[in-house]
C-alpha cells in the first residue's frame, strides 16, 4: 500500500455526481501528499476522474496521472495520462479475466481510493470490497453523507 497514491473505483455510469465534489476530494488527497493517481479508464466515473486529475496538473505539476489497461487492444478515449501501464502477466489472460486482475493491480498500488459505488454487485463493488480488505482509505461519493477524505 502506497500512502502517496490513490486509485478510482466506480460504476460505469455516475449521472448525479458533481465533478466539483470529486475535484475537491482529489485536492484533499493532494494536500495529504498523494502524488500518483491510478485509473482503469472503463466508464464515465473513471474518465471524469482522469479529466479532473489532468486539469489539476496545472495547479499541482508534481502529480502523475496513470492509466492501467487490462489488454493491449484497450481503446483510450482521451490523452489525459502521463503514462499508460500494462501490468505484467495480463498478456496471457482472457480479456474478461484481465479486467479483475487489472483492478487488483490498481488496489495494490494505492493507499487511498476515491469511489462511486452504490450497488453491491458488479466489478466496481468487487473492487471496492477488495480495497476494504486491503485497508485502503475509502472515500465513497455515492454515500449520502459527505466524505471526510482525511489523511
Amino acid at each position: 500500500m502506497k500512502n502517496n497514491a490513490a486509485t478510482f473505483i466506480g460504476h460505469r455510469e455516475c449521472w448525479a455526481l458533481d465533478p466539483d465534489r470529486v475535484k475537491a476530494e482529489i485536492e484533499k488527497l493532494v494536500s495529504c501528499g498523494v502524488t500518483e493517481f491510478y485509473n482503469g479508464g472503463m466508464g464515465d466515473f473513471d474518465w471524469m476522474c482522469a479529466r479532473l486529475v489532468h486539469e489539476l496538473k496545472a495547479k499541482y505539476p508534481n502529480i502523475k496521472n496513470y492509466l492501467v489497461i487490462p489488454y493491449l487492444s484497450f481503446r483510450i478515449r482521451e490523452r489525459y495520462f502521463d503514462e499508460v501501464i500494462f501490468p505484467e502477466g495480463l498478456e496471457s489472460c482472457h480479456f474478461k479475466a484481465a479486467i479483475p486482475k487489472r483492478n487488483r493491480y490498481l488496489v495494490q498500488q494505492a493507499g487511498y481510493a476515491i469511489c462511486y459505488v452504490k450497488y453491491t454487485w458488479g466489478g466496481a463493488a468487487q473492487t471496492y470490497k477488495l480495497a476494504q480488505r486491503q485497508g485502503l482509505v475509502l472515500i465513497n461519493l455515492a454515500e449520502e453523507t459527505e466524505p471526510c477524505g482525511e489523511c
